[in-house]
């Protein structure tokens, strides 16, 4: 009898998550809290933060699909911009084009959550259109072409770099105040050498170097992830506990359900919204991970983009087509 109550429950649990895909089909999301149409207030800061997908046809089947990797904007309220990484190489001419569309001239804060090239790999064109004028990174590098282009390319700029760790906090606006809370990496230097060096175990490693951020905005937080698995999810639980908690979440990891993406995870961030790009392991557990951690799960699959706008107190997404 109590086999039979389990497996109906987990029945219930995944039939109700597959109604959850429905939310990604209107064209709209906008929380309670704040009308879109508030924009309009001249006397409010706003914060936008930007989660473009951009589609290419796959080079092998000549499908189309969504451009791998992330890429985030942020307009900060003093109108400072961030971007927090800038996909793969593929989707250059669309996410210069986005960036124009949105009048950006430069990018004052560039974070690069670690040196894979769906997270990096557009630096080098970006820089053809656009300054950067600060460089953030978790100061792991990786042993491939890509990340010898990457480095190459921010010498040859002259481009002023970081190395953040766990504890580091930047005040990105001062007026009104926008502060950054670097929550991970908390690396060894056989870490750091593993990640480069060791066979096998890479792609675990490196991911796992990934910058974990908060971005604070008076009451209003976003929290960035990077790439990180499970066992960087455990240690974030435990030194921070409810300090993960977050208006918004940016999944780890385009979605992973089986390495990334815990329960416990995101039931410690407790997001209202949490917000993923190139979803390429969005399933049935996924969705019934954050339908039980009372989070909405949102993502395009077509080119889109989901705008979270913040003055602070409320908050606002909509999704639009560009």
């Amino acid at each position: 009898m109590k086999k039979f109550l389990v497996l109906s429950f987990i029945s219930f649990v995944l039939f109700s998550s597959c109604k959850s895909t429905t939310l990604m089909k209107k064209k709209e999301y906008t929380s309670k809290k704040l009308s879109i149409k508030q924009e309009t207030s001249i006397n409010t800061k706003l914060l936008k933060i930007y989660f473009p997908s951009f589609i290419t046809k796959d080079d092998s089947s000549k499908k189309e699909r969504v451009v791998w990797g992330d890429g985030i904007l942020v307009i900060l309220p003093d109108n400072k911009v961030i971007m927090v990484d800038c996909f793969d190489s593929e989707g250059s001419e669309k996410l210069i084009s986005f960036l124009k569309s949105l009048g950006i001239t430069k990018i004052d804060y560039f974070f690069a959550s670690h040196n894979h090239m769906d997270h990096i790999g557009n630096v080098p064109n970006l820089l053809t259109e656009f300054s950067i004028e600060h460089y953030y990174w978790n100061g792991v590098h990786f042993n491939s072409h890509g990340d010898k282009v990457i480095t190459e390319t921010l010498e040859n700029n002259n481009i002023e770099t970081t190395i953040l760790k766990q504890g580091d906090s930047i005040i990105v606006s001062q007026e009104p105040l926008c502060r950054l809370e670097v929550l991970w990496p908390n690396l060894t230097e056989k870490d750091i050498y593993n990640a480069f060096y060791n066979p096998g175990k890479t792609e675990k490693l490196k991911n796992n170097t990934s910058l974990v951020f908060k971005l604070i905005y008076n009451d209003f937080s976003i929290l960035f992830t990077g790439d990180i698995y499970k066992e960087v999810e455990k240690k974030l639980i435990k030194k921070y506990g409810k300090e993960l908690n977050s208006t918004i979440l940016k999944v780890p990891h385009h979605g992973e359900s089986y390495k990334s993406n815990s329960f416990s995870f995101v039931k410690s961030v407790n997001a209202e919204y949490s917000i993923l790009q190139d979803p390429q392991y969005v399933n049935i557990l996924l969705k019934s991970i954050y339908k039980l951690g009372k989070s909405k799960l949102l993502y395009n699959i077509s080119e889109k983009c989901i705008l979270v706008t913040s003055d602070g107190q409320s908050y606002s997404i909509n999704n639009f087509t560009f």
